[in-house]
């Protein structure tokens, strides 16, 4: 059952099958309108919002290759960008995006960083990201998103805060007390494998001291370099205000009721959803964000809008990725699409390079 369950092309179907039920749900009362909504679209404005899709990974790629630079000076924006692509391929046919970080250690390791320089990159890009979303999230949040004083979006926005600033300060710990971090772990492991959690405690515990080891080392290469960490940072605002953006400018194209009044709340809106649905643990989070995009942005612009809005924010910014990503990661990996794969299965390589 579980090879069933961690097969990729079972997680692929889960994922098509998952955004297909909350379609259902979401459109039931509204298709007619939302079909005829997407059909009067042109070709440019088509092309214009996938054109928007790819400016978050643009950006993504230029922060992965301002850090691959760190250690390899002629690592190039394209290996960069496909990196990206790579990496959100992995963590949306993961549950609750596990995958992707091993995905782009070993896209790294395959332009010529050793496995350990990779992942501890790769760490460092993880924790910014997390501090940046978290961050301008809560900015948003407090300053735009209590106007529509809804209880339901301020307790699930909190429940995923939580999650997220959790991870945020472990990570922390990493860098500024890693003998306290390191105690904090190992205590949790032995609770969770005490109450039958988890079963090889042994190896959990060597991998968590591989990526602390890791996650410093990439620290001790960035923190020579404190304009390159105000420069990943910056391009991380830059990356998750594009991201967020989206759903008003999809919005702007598809002629809905928004003004520039709109935008900030819009902002916040779109950080809520990021937040929420970033530790659902299904693949690509998908059923659970189609339906709370639309929950959420019903507040703004009606039901109807908010669906299209949501299909064309989804394609944009998850299915074409997965697409792209996919072929990428199957040609890196030259792996044959017809086969069974399993998950465990796709950075086999990539660790027997690490033990060597």
């Amino acid at each position: 059952m579980k090879r069933f369950l961690t097969n990729i092309w079972f997680n692929v179907l889960l994922i098509l099958g998952l955004t297909v039920l909350s379609l259902v749900f979401a459109l039931y009362d509204s298709y007619k309108t939302v079909w005829a909504t997407i059909t009067r679209m042109n070709l440019w404005e088509l092309m214009l919002i996938l054109f928007w899709g790819f400016l978050p990974f643009l950006l993504w790629g230029m922060i992965l290759t301002v850090l691959g630079k760190t250690i390899k000076k002629d690592y190039t924006l394209k290996q960069g960008i496909a990196n990206a692509y790579i990496g959100g391929f992995v963590s949306g046919i993961t549950p609750s995006s596990t995958g992707g970080q091993f995905a782009q250690t070993y896209a790294y390791s395959k332009s010529g960083l050793k496995t350990s320089q990779g992942a501890g990159l790769v760490w460092m890009d993880f924790f910014v990201h997390q501090f940046v979303i978290v961050i301008m999230a809560v900015v948003l949040y407090l300053i735009f998103l209590n106007t529509f004083n809804n209880a339901a979006i301020s307790v699930v926005f909190g429940v995923g805060l939580f999650a997220n600033s959790v991870v945020v300060v472990l990570l922390w710990l990493m860098i500024q007390f890693p003998k306290l971090y390191h105690k904090i772990m190992f205590w949790g492991i032995h609770l969770m494998h005490r109450f039958k959690f988890v079963k090889n405690k042994e190896k959990i515990l060597e991998d968590w001291n591989a990526t602390m080891t890791h996650f410093n080392d990439a620290i001790k290469a960035v923190s020579k370099n404190r304009k390159v960490f105000w420069q990943i940072t910056g391009l991380y605002v830059v990356r998750m205000a594009l991201y967020f953006a989206t759903p008003f400018a999809i919005g702007q194209i598809l002629g809905t009721s928004l003004d520039w009044n709109d935008f900030f709340p819009m902002l916040a809106l779109a950080g809520f959803v990021s937040i929420s649905n970033t530790f659902i643990p299904l693949p690509g989070s998908s059923g659970a964000t189609e339906s709370l995009f639309v929950l959420v942005f019903s507040v703004v612009i009606g039901k109807s809008a908010a669906a299209s809005t949501m299909i064309l924010w989804r394609i944009t910014n998850f299915y074409v990725p997965l697409i792209v990503g996919g072929t990428l990661f199957i040609r890196l990996r030259q792996i044959n699409p017809l086969k069974p794969i399993q998950t465990d299965e796709l950075f086999k390589e990539s660790d027997d390079e690490s033990n060597a």
